[in-house]
C-alpha cells in the first residue's frame, strides 16, 4: 500500500472508531484552554528545521498515525516501537485514567525514510513512559510497574497478557513529572532505566517484603530478566530523561533540570536532588561533567528561552539522548552526544573528552533548531539505517501543563545526511548497527563488542576476564572489571541487595588489588573505585590502598569521592582498618571524610580508641591532612555542647604547625572542656579590634558551649549590629520574661533584615510572646503590629494559651484559616496584579521584599538558601501558579517540605523544616535561621500537614508591595537592589 492510500485508510479507521476504544485508535481530546493553538503542519515543521549543510529532516510519521509519542525503540527487524501516552494530564488532574496508553509499531519497508506499515501492538496500559523489545517479548514501563508482554515469535502481536516483572516505581501525588522512564538494553545484557527525585521508589519483584526492596530517589537502575535482580546504580539528580552508551561502553545520561550531563558510575551519589543524600556518610555529592550550562546562570531560567540564549544552547531543560555511532554521518559527529533542548526548540551537541579519571562534556554548535513552537522532542535515537530519529510530543508549555493538554498531534522526524540509502545499503548498516542477539546501541570494530556479545551469550569465563585485565585497551580492562563483578551484590548503605550468583573468588580479588597498584589508567582506577561497593566490606581497604596513593589524582573530581562512597561502610564494621589509609593517603579530602565519619561514630563512645588512633596517626601526616582531620572532626561535632577530650587530642593539636587552624583548635579545645581555650574564645568575642566575622564565629561557638556567663556576654552585644543577631541566638535559650522585654527595647538596634529573627525568638516562648503582645498594645512601641507577619501570629496561636490568643486578636487581628478565604484572597489578588499594574511595579523594591521574606529558604538567581525548591526555574511567569503556592502553599506539598513543631526541653516551641537529623542533633530551618539542636535538648517533634512555607505571607503587605513582589518574581532576569541596600 502506498503512503497516500495508507493515510486515507487510516483516516477512515479513525472516523469509524471515534466513538470508543478499539484495537486501532483511542478517543482523545485537547484541553479547552488550548483552543486556537495548533502545531505547524508536520511537513512544514520538518522543512523549516535548521540543520548543518548536507542534512535534511523528513517526516517518518505524523498525526493521526502517531500521537503523544513519549518513547521509542528499534527491534532487530528494523521496526520502530513507539509508546504513546494519553493519560498524562494537566496539573490539576495529573493523569486522566479515563484514557489508556498504547504501543504502536512502524516499519519502513522500502527504506525511503517514511513509515508505510503501522499497527497497534496493545492499548491496555496507563502512565506508559517507555518501551523496549527483546528477550522474547516487549518491555513496558508503566509506573508503578515494569511489564513484560510475551512475543516469542517476534510477529509484533502479544502472545499473552502482560506480566508484572517489577513494582514499586512510585508516582507521587505531590509531583508527577519525575516518574520512572527510559528502558534500554545495556551492553552487559541488563535492562536499564531511569527515575526522578520527586517520585522515589522502593523496587522489587512482586511480593518482595518492604525490608528487602531497593530504594531509589533519582538515578539509574537496571534489571536482569533471567535472574530477576534489580539494582539501583547511582543516586541523585532531579529528573534523568535520556541515556546512552558511547563506543567504549561508558554510560552517560541527561538530566532535565539545571545540571544536564552526567557520567554514570555505579555507586555514585550525584547533586541536583533536593535535600541531603539518603546515605548519611555522603558528605559531598558529585557534580555534572559538563563544563558549561545552556542558559545564563546570572539570570533566571526563563530569561534563556525564546531564542534569548542561542549562543549558550537555548535553555535549561534537556530530554532524550543519543551518542551517534552510525556510519552514515560525517566523522565529525561520530561519538558525539546529542540531546533535545526543550525550551530552546533544538538539539544540543556535546563533545565527550577524558579529563582526569573521568570525562568532561564540551559545548559544540547546536545541531537542529525547530521553528515549530509545539516542538517538544522527547527522544533521539540512531535508526537501523544509520540516521537519527526524533519523536516529537508536539505540545506547548513547560511540563506540557501550562497551556492545556494537546493530545491530537505527534510526529516522528528522520534526520538524514545526504541521500537516503537504498535497500541493500540499509540492510548492511542494520547488520553493523545491531550486531548482537539482543538490541543494543553498540557498534564498531575492536575487542569490546566481542566481549559484550560473548558475555551476554554466557560464553565468558572468569579466567578470560581476568586475562583481559592486562589488555592494552583501557576500556577493555575497565569492562573486564565490571563483568567480573557483575554477579556480585551491590552492597551500599542505601538498601539491601540480592545475594550473589557466585561469590568473589580469592584470585579475582588478588588480581583487582594488583591492578589498583599497577594500572596507570585513570578510567580503570575509577572503575575499581566503583567496584569497591561490590566486594565484601572487609576487603575494601586493601583495594583502596592502591588507589589513594596516586598523588596525581589528589584533586580529581570523581576518584576520591568514589573511593569514599565504597569505604564508608567500613567505619561501622572495622574503623581501625581505615587508620593505615589515613597515613598513606595523598588525598586530603578523603582524609577529612574518614576523620569526620570516625569522629561522628566513635567520639561519644566510652572506648575512644579508634579516635585516638586517628589522632596519633594524624601527628605524622602532612599539614594539609592534619587540617583535613581537624575540619572533619569539627563538622562531626557540630551541635554538640561538650565531649570528653580524646586522650591524644593535645598531642595532635600541638603537632599542627603554628599559625594553622588556630581558631578551630580553640573551638575544639573548649568543646573538650579546656578552660584556657574557652577564655581565649571569650576574649575574641569581646575584642573590638577583631573583625566582626571573627567575633561572630567565636560567639557562635560560645553559644554552643553554654558557659555560665553566656547571657551576660550576649546582652552586652545587643547594641553591636550584625553581631547582635548572633547574640540573639544565645538569649533565646533563657526562659526569662526580662530577656523578652530587653529584646523588645533593643529591637530598633538590629539591622532591618535581622528584625524578623528577633520576632521569631519573641514568639517562641509564652513569656516572650506575652511581652510582645503587651508592647503591641502600647501607643509608643519599638515594634508595631505591621511588623508581625502571619506566621508569627500563627506561632503565638499554636502555643495554645487562650489568654495569648485573645490578646493577639485584640492587638493584631484574627488568624485566617479557611480554604474559602484563601480562594477569595487569590481572586482578589488576581484583580490587583494585572499586567497593567505589573508594568508600574518597582522591581528593585520587589527584590528587597523577596530578600527579606523568602531567601531564608528559597534561591532565586543564585541568591538565598536551598532549603526549599530553587525558584529560578519554577513557573514564575504563571500568575495562577504563584498565587496558589504563595497564598495556599499547603495545598500541594511533598512530605519533605512539611512544617514540623519542635518542643525543646527548656520549653521553647519552634516551627520549621527539618533539614537533616542524626543521633546527635537535628537541623531545623525556621523562616529566619538554621538551628542545630542537640537531640538531648529536644522533648518532642511532630510534623504538621502544613507546608514549611508560611501561608498568609501577603496578608500584611500593601497592594503596592504585593505588586512589586509579584512583578519581581515574574521578571525574566535579576535586578539591582534599592540604593539603600547596595
Amino acid at each position: 500500500m502506498n503512503r497516500k492510500a495508507f493515510r486515507v485508510v487510516f483516516a477512515v479507521c479513525v472516523t469509524l472508531m471515534s466513538s470508543g476504544w478499539g484495537d486501532d485508535f483511542p478517543k482523545v481530546y485537547d484541553s479547552p484552554s488550548e483552543a486556537g493553538l495548533s502545531p505547524l503542519d508536520a511537513a512544514t515543521a520538518a522543512d523549516s528545521m535548521e540543520l548543518p549543510p548536507g542534512f535534511s529532516a523528513t517526516v517518518f510519521a505524523a498525526e493521526p498515525e502517531v500521537r503523544n509519542p513519549i518513547a521509542m525503540a528499534w527491534d532487530q527487524a528494523g521496526r520502530m516501537w513507539v509508546a504513546e501516552n494519553y493519560t498524562y494530564s494537566d496539573r490539576t488532574q495529573r493523569f486522566d485514567l479515563n484514557l489508556r496508553d498504547r504501543v504502536v509499531v512502524f516499519r519502513d519497508t522500502d527504506q525511503d525514510g517514511h513509515a508505510d506499515e503501522r499497527h497497534v501492538f496493545l492499548d491496555t496500559v496507563q502512565r506508559l513512559t517507555s518501551v523496549e523489545v527483546g528477550r522474547g517479548g516487549v518491555w513496558l514501563l508503566a509506573p508503578p510497574q515494569l511489564l513484560f508482554v510475551p512475543d516469542a515469535d517476534g510477529d509484533a502481536k502479544p502472545d499473552g497478557p502482560a506480566v508484572v516483572k517489577l513494582d514499586g516505581f512510585t508516582v507521587a501525588k505531590s509531583n508527577y513529572h519525575n516518574f520512572a522512564n527510559g528502558l534500554r538494553w545495556g551492553p552487559d545484557g541488563w535492562l536499564y532505566g531511569r527515575s526522578g527525585h520527586s517520585c522515589p521508589g522502593e523496587l522489587g519483584i512482586p511480593g518482595t517484603p518492604d525490608s528487602e526492596r531497593v530504594p531509589i530517589k533519582g538515578g539509574i537502575w537496571r534489571f536482569h530478566p533471567e535472574r530477576n535482580v534489580v539494582e539501583v546504580l547511582c543516586h541523585g539528580t532531579v529528573n534523568p530523561w535520556g541515556h546512552d552508551w558511547d563506543r567504549d561502553g561508558e554510560l552517560f545520561f541527561i538530566n532535565t533540570v539545571i545540571g544536564h550531563l552526567w557520567h554514570m558510575m555505579p555507586g555514585a551519589h550525584f547533586k541536583e536532588s533536593f535535600g541531603e543524600s539518603s546515605n548519611p556518610m555522603v558528605y559531598e555529592r558529585l557534580d555534572m561533567i559538563a563544563d558549561h550550562y545552556h542558559f545564563d546562570t546570572n539570570g533566571s531560567w526563563t530569561a534563556s528561552r525564546d531564542g534569548k540564549a542561542n549562543d549558550l544552547g537555548g535553555g535549561h531543560a534537556h530530554i532524550g539522548m543519543m551518542i551517534y555511532q552510525g556510519t552514515q554521518w560525517p566523522v565529525k559527529y561520530h561519538n558525539k552526544l546529542f540531546t533535545v533542548n526543550m525550551h530552546g526548540l533544538r538539539v544540543n551537541v556535546e563533545r565527550l573528552e577524558r579529563q582526569g579519571a573521568g570525562y568532561v562534556g564540551r559545548h559544540e554548535p547546536d545541531f537542529l533548531i525547530s521553528k515549530d513552537p509545539f516542538f517538544r522532542g522527547l527522544d533521539i535515537r540512531t535508526g537501523p539505517d544509520g540516521h537519527a530519529y526524533v519523536i516529537d510530543w508536539s505540545d506547548t508549555g513547560e511540563c506540557h501543563d501550562s497551556t492545556g493538554v494537546h493530545r491530537t498531534s505527534g510526529r516522528i522526524f528522520r534526520l538524514a545526511y545526504s541521500s537516503p540509502l537504498n535497500s541493500s545499503q540499509a540492510t548492511a548498516v542494520r547488520k553493523t548497527t545491531l550486531p548482537f542477539a539482543k538490541p543494543t546501541c553498540m557498534a564498531g570494530p575492536g575487542e569490546l563488542p566481542k566481549l559484550w556479545k560473548s558475555f551476554q551469550a554466557g560464553n565468558t569465563t572468569a579466567l578470560t576476564l581476568r586475562q583481559k585485565l592486562h589488555d592494552p585497551d583501557e576500556h577493555v580492562r575497565a569492562w573486564a572489571i565490571r563483568l567480573l563483578t557483575d554477579a556480585w551484590p551491590l552492597d551500599t548503605l542505601d538498601g539491601p541487595m540480592p545475594s550473589a550468583v557466585y561469590p568473589a573468588a580469592p584470585e579475582t580479588s588478588r588480581d583487582l588489588i594488583a591492578v589498583s597498584k599497577e594500572d596507570s589508567s585513570g578510567l580503570v582506577l575509577l572503575t575499581l573505585a566503583s567496584t569497591l561497593q561490590r566486594i565484601p566490606v572487609q576487603q575494601r581497604p586493601a583495594l583502596a590502598e592502591g588507589l589513594i596513593v596516586r598523588e596525581d589524582y589528589r584533586d580529581d573530581r570523581d576518584l576520591p569521592s568514589m573511593v569514599w562512597f565504597g569505604l564508608s561502610p567500613v567505619v561501622q564494621s572495622n574503623p581501625g582498618s581505615l587508620i593505615p589509609l589515613v597515613q598513606r593517603s595523598r588525598w586530603p579530602s578523603l582524609t577529612g571524610w574518614i576523620a569526620r565519619a570516625i569522629a561522628d561514630q566513635h567520639a561519644a563512645d566510652a572506648d575512644q580508641s579508634v579516635l585516638n588512633e586517628l589522632l596519633v596517626a594524624g601527628q605524622s601526616v602532612s599539614r594539609d591532612h592534619q587540617l583535613a582531620i581537624l575540619a572533619g572532626m569539627q563538622k562531626a561535632f557540630e551541635g554538640e555542647r561538650k565531649i570528653t577530650a580524646p586522650a591524644d587530642w593535645n598531642a595532635f593539636a600541638g603537632s599542627i604547625p603554628t599559625g594553622f587552624g588556630e581558631e578551630t583548635i580553640r573551638q575544639m579545645g573548649s568543646l573538650f572542656g579546656d578552660g584556657r581555650a574557652m577564655e581565649q574564645i571569650r576574649q575574641v568575642v569581646l575584642d573590638k579590634k577583631r573583625s566582626i566575622a571573627v567575633r561572630q564565629r567565636a560567639l557562635q561557638h560560645l553559644i554552643e558551649a553554654r558557659p555560665n556567663d553566656l547571657r551576660e556576654i550576649c546582652e552586652s552585644l545587643l547594641d553591636v549590629r550584625v553581631l547582635n543577631k548572633t547574640a540573639l541566638r544565645g538569649l533565646a535559650l533563657y526562659n526569662d520574661p526580662k530577656v523578652g522585654a530587653l529584646l523588645i527595647r533593643k529591637y530598633q538596634r538590629f539591622q532591618p533584615e535581622d528584625r524578623q529573627s528577633v520576632l521569631e525568638v519573641l514568639v517562641s516562648r509564652p513569656a516572650f510572646a506575652e511581652s510582645l503582645l503587651k508592647a503591641l498594645g502600647k501607643d509608643k512601641s519599638s515594634i508595631s503590629a505591621a511588623d508581625i507577619r502571619p506566621q508569627y501570629a500563627r506561632q503565638i496561636k499554636s502555643l495554645n494559651i487562650p489568654a495569648l490568643t485573645s490578646e493577639l486578636s485584640k492587638v493584631w487581628g484574627d488568624v485566617r484559616e479557611t480554604s474559602a478565604e484563601r480562594q477569595q484572597q487569590m481572586l482578589s489578588l488576581k484583580k490587583d496584579v494585572t499586567p497593567t499594574e505589573l508594568q508600574q511595579a518597582d522591581l528593585s523594591a520587589g527584590r528587597a521584599l523577596f530578600k527579606a521574606t523568602c531567601t531564608q529558604c528559597h534561591r532565586l538567581y543564585g541568591e538565598g538558601e536551598s532549603i526549599g525548591p530553587d525558584l529560578t526555574g519554577a513557573q514564575r511567569t504563571n500568575l495562577d501558579y504563584l498565587l496558589e503556592h504563595i497564598v495556599d502553599p499547603s495545598a500541594v506539598v511533598g512530605k519533605e517540605f512539611r512544617m514540623s513543631v519542635v518542643l525543646t526541653v527548656d520549653g521553647r516551641v519552634l516551627n520549621g523544616l527539618i533539614v537533616s537529623e542524626d543521633k546527635q542533633s537535628l537541623v531545623l530551618q525556621t523562616p529566619n535561621q538554621r538551628m542545630v539542636l542537640p537531640q538531648s535538648e529536644i522533648e518532642s517533634v511532630s510534623q504538621t500537614s502544613k507546608s514549611s512555607m508560611p501561608d498568609g505571607l501577603l496578608d500584611r503587605m500593601s497592594k503596592t508591595e504585593v505588586r512589586d513582589l509579584f512583578a519581581y518574581l515574574m521578571h525574566s532576569g535579576q535586578v539591582a537592589l534599592p540604593a539603600t541596600q547596595n
